[in-house]
């Protein structure tokens, strides 16, 4: 595994733009369901993991992982301006409220008073799927981040994905079943 610099970017971005065209949990939050919006939520979730966390791939460069680390998060100018190029050129501005919503709903939920490392996106390319390299990078995400951190936490609403993250160690620990038209899971690892 090796952290990502900037010539990776555009790899990264097909990979989890292909991997989560499908996704709920993003489409809800799109202006249109069209992969050109996902690929631009990829770009706005590269920059907030290369600016508050971590952006990892693996050696064979087919799977990779944006991580935010909510301790390190502030806004900035920088972060100001992706915010207002988020709402008119990925969500529109009509789906504004609803991606506040999610967004405040997801921070409510997040643990408290433990350190933890939130795992924003995880993809395989589509291509390679199926094959064992999800699990093999996520364990290799988990030790990364061994000594430092008490937990990852992630959430999904791709139902096929709560068994790969429960073999990996991963346990629910709250369900939101209300507020979003789909049942939005959110999953933690201890150490």
């Amino acid at each position: 595994m090796k952290k990502v610099v900037s010539k990776n970017y555009t790899k990264i971005n097909h990979i989890l733009t292909k991997a989560f065209v499908n996704n709920k949990s993003v489409n809800y939050v799109l202006k249109q369901k069209k992969e050109k919006y996902i690929s631009r939520l990829m770009d706005y979730s590269l920059y907030m993991g290369e600016k508050f966390g971590k952006i990892l791939i693996n050696e064979e460069e087919t799977a990779c992982a944006i991580l935010i680390d909510h301790k390190k998060k502030k806004t900035t100018l920088g972060t100001l301006i992706q915010d207002i190029k988020f709402a008119c050129c990925i969500s529109g501005l009509k789906n504004a409220q609803k991606v506040v919503k999610k967004e405040r709903i997801t921070h409510e939920t997040l643990p408290k008073n433990i350190d933890f490392i939130q795992l924003w996106f995880l993809g395989v390319d589509v291509l390679q799927q199926d094959k064992g390299i999800g699990s093999v990078f996520l364990q290799e995400v988990i030790e990364y981040y061994k000594e430092q951190k008490e937990a990852i936490v992630l959430e999904t609403s791709t139902l096929k994905n709560i068994p790969f993250y429960e073999k990996n160690g991963f346990k629910i620990y709250s369900v939101n079943k209300e507020d979003f038209g789909f049942e939005f899971y959110f999953l933690i690892y201890r150490y």
